[in-house]
């Protein structure tokens, strides 16, 4: 089953984590959709599609029966609009002209360390050491992660 969340609270002055509820293009909407379709026939579970607020990044995340924050984050699918910064750009430059630069999607793939074949793979996290790896397409990142997730250390 694939569910999409309508975000979390964070438990101040009424604020909402990953409220986007749905993509800020029909590119990433459908983008996401399809990574969680794949996500869920690799690994046999249910998933929940996740916006940011902004809804210019999201991902499908495999659900697990741990609530709130520490619900459904071990593995996500993710996708999102990213400035594309021309080669001579400072970072403030780059900064300041964030949301006029031209976007491109980029996908990636974000594994705690504990759902992982190889744990070396992991660096630094929030809750826990985690592979960020970006990909070359939804293809790609499905694959990386058929082969580097140990099913039988995902969360129930």
């Amino acid at each position: 089953m694939i569910t999409r969340s309508y975000g979390y609270s964070t438990g101040y002055m009424g604020l909402m984590a990953g409220g986007g509820y749905e993509g800020s293009t029909k590119e990433l909407d459908d983008t996401v959709k399809k990574q969680a379709e794949l996500l869920s026939q690799a690994f046999g579970r249910s998933v929940e599609i996740r916006f940011n607020s902004d809804r210019n990044s999201g991902g499908a995340w495999l659900a697990n029966s741990l609530e709130g924050f520490s619900g459904n984050c071990q593995v996500g699918f993710n996708a999102g609009l990213y400035p594309v910064r021309p080669d001579n750009m400072t970072n403030d430059e780059y900064y300041k002209q964030w949301e006029t630069l031209p976007k491109k999607l980029r996908i990636n793939t974000y594994v705690y360390q504990s759902a992982l074949k190889d744990a070396s793979l992991a660096k630094d996290g929030y809750r826990e050491p985690v592979c960020d790896t970006v990909h070359a397409s939804v293809e790609d990142g499905i694959a990386w992660l058929t082969n580097n997730i140990d099913k039988g250390k995902l969360y129930n």
